[in-house]
């Protein structure tokens, strides 16, 4: 079965083997075939809108209303892009895709969540829950990524390895601040610039992955990560010698 980004998952759905998936012929694949279209028309517009929301975020001074404002665009338009993933992952065939987007939805969702449990009565079921889905979901990324790549049957699986172990890295860490609370009171902030900033990098792979097409794959899916991670190391690092000065209010 073809998988969605390669080019040929509309042409199955297109062809008479789509019907297997309307067993109760509610409609028939053309049907089917409109909705995953608008599914994923849905989905590449809801990317874009979290790039340049993204952007406004980054480029704005943290705490001011203009970035609460795209950060919350950007939250929002990320959710959507996970869940227009999933389906279009599902019918592609495609475990790839549905391992990332929840990858990218992880760390959306805990970044946005850090800014909740900087407080006492943080949700602390709702954080259990997506730290722990995480760690289960980043295991299994590592287990397949790395059996793949042994057996050199999938030429981006190493991609799994690496995000796996990023995401269900951050999730241990997440339950260890949840359950041990760390004394310096900006720590949430840390979180939120790493999480977001991770979430914010994940959406410029994809960008990255669907336009530069003649830079080879695996740089393509795993550039990004390599200039944004240790980018992102140093913008904690400033923050944490901006707050040690006696700084702590609104960021650039």
């Amino acid at each position: 079965m073809p998988r969605i980004g390669d080019g040929t998952a509309f042409d199955y759905l297109r062809s008479g083997e789509s019907a297997a998936l309307d067993p109760f012929h509610l409609g028939g694949p053309l049907v089917i075939d409109r909705v995953l279209s608008v599914t994923l028309g849905l989905h590449v517009l809801a990317g874009v809108v979290a790039l340049l929301a993204g952007i406004v975020a980054l480029v704005t001074e943290k705490g001011g209303s203009r970035h609460v404002r795209s950060g919350r665009a950007y939250a929002v338009a990320m959710g959507v892009v996970v869940v227009t993933a999933v389906p279009l992952a599902v019918v592609g065939g495609s475990w790839f895709l549905f391992a990332l987007a929840v990858f990218s939805g992880y760390l959306v969702f805990a970044g946005y969540r850090a800014l909740a449990t900087k407080r006492p009565d943080g949700g602390a079921a709702v954080d259990l829950a997506g730290h722990g889905t995480m760690i289960v979901a980043g295991a299994g990324m590592i287990a397949w990524g790395g059996q793949m790549t042994f057996a050199d049957s999938f030429a981006l699986a190493p991609v799994l390895v690496v995000f796996g172990a990023i995401g269900a890295g951050l999730a241990v860490l997440e339950l260890r601040r949840l359950r041990s609370p760390p004394e310096d009171p900006m720590v949430w902030f840390y979180r939120h610039v790493v999480l977001m900033g991770g979430g914010f990098i994940a959406t410029v792979t994809a960008a990255v992955t669907v336009n530069l097409t003649m830079v080879p794959p695996l740089a393509r899916w795993l550039g990004p990560t390599a200039v944004g991670v240790p980018l992102l190391l140093l913008t904690v690092r400033r923050y944490e010698r901006q707050f040690d000065a006696g700084d702590s209010g609104t960021a650039a």
